[in-house]
């Protein structure tokens, strides 16, 4: 396909302290069978040697891409202020936003664009992955993700949102595939939040009346490793301060206490913030059984919850 006759479409890496991994995101951009990808790197003050091998690697692979830019700030600031200034950079018709660690699969752009032709209300689309370790070895080739699968399930964008307000577990965030004028019209990654640049995000989206498609296909390979985000024990403390305030901030709005499910999902965020135990024992898998919320996942088939 040449690239004057196709969407261009911006892809965004992320990085900080990246270097492990970095050349096998950038591979995985080059290796597209899209062709019209603008690329943007923006670093987040990494320690290690990242932005040095990053840009050796775009000084030889420039010409594979319609357009190149760099972006690094002297002082770290965060995952969703990083986001944002990749996401001010972009010129293309679609954004593709990945972390450094991870990698896209070959088709990723070429099969969310085909999905977008073929429904073209589609604005913001969610899609599988697949997992593999620190080493870059698939661990799972087909992953199920059971809140991504309820909340796509929802025929509204009401629905959806009260959905996401109950339940805002991880809707495979890597594979976030969506038209770049979107951000200018809900707004971008909300700073406030260092780590939850994702769920922000999603409310933003969904408030808008914009809903969240699903393309039951693999398009992104998610690295699991010790040192990710999402696995680092050493940020649970202001993992777990986030996540009370984007409960305060944006999920209180959208649920009603004279709902019994939605007043059970009170009841779990109390559980989970408030409620010390006793004698130094919390019992929380046993005190969340007396959750509505919970029994109502269970019935509607969610077995991981």
């Amino acid at each position: 396909m040449q690239k004057e006759n196709s969407p261009l479409v911006s892809v965004i890496i992320i990085t900080y302290n990246s270097s492990k991994y970095i050349l096998e995101t950038l591979e995985s951009i080059k290796a597209q069978t899209w062709e019209n990808i603008q690329l943007i790197v923006t670093d987040d003050a990494s320690k290690d040697n990242t932005v040095q091998v990053f840009s050796d690697w775009i000084d030889k692979n420039r010409e594979r891409f319609s357009d190149v830019k760099i972006i690094t700030v002297p002082q770290n600031t965060g995952i969703s202020a990083n986001c944002n200034r990749g996401l001010l950079a972009t010129d293309g018709e679609w954004i593709k936003l990945i972390a450094g660690d991870d990698a896209l699969m070959e088709n990723c752009i070429a099969d969310n664009l085909d999905y977008a032709r073929r429904f073209p209300e589609a604005s913001f689309i969610v899609s599988e992955m697949q997992e593999m370790d620190e080493n870059g070895v698939i661990t799972k080739e087909n992953t199920t993700n059971e809140s991504l699968a309820f909340l796509t399930k929802k025929k509204s964008t009401k629905e959806q949102l009260k959905s996401y307000a109950r339940w805002p577990e991880f809707l495979n965030t890597p594979t976030f595939f969506y038209k770049r004028e979107l951000m200018h019209l809900v707004g971008f990654c909300d700073e406030e939040f260092k780590i939850f640049e994702d769920t922000t995000v999603i409310f933003n989206i969904i408030g808008k009346n914009i809903k969240i498609h699903y393309l039951n296909k693999p398009t992104v390979k998610y690295r699991i490793h010790p040192n990710s985000i999402s696995r680092n024990d050493s940020i649970n403390e202001r993992r777990e301060k986030e996540a009370l305030q984007i409960f305060k901030k944006y999920r209180k709005k959208n649920l009603n206490i004279f709902n019994p499910l939605d007043l059970s999902v009170y009841y779990e965020n109390w559980l989970r913030f408030k409620y010390k135990g006793f004698w130094g024992v919390r019992g929380d898998s046993v005190l969340r059984k007396f959750s509505l919320f919970y029994w109502y996942l269970k019935l509607n088939g969610v077995k991981n919850y």
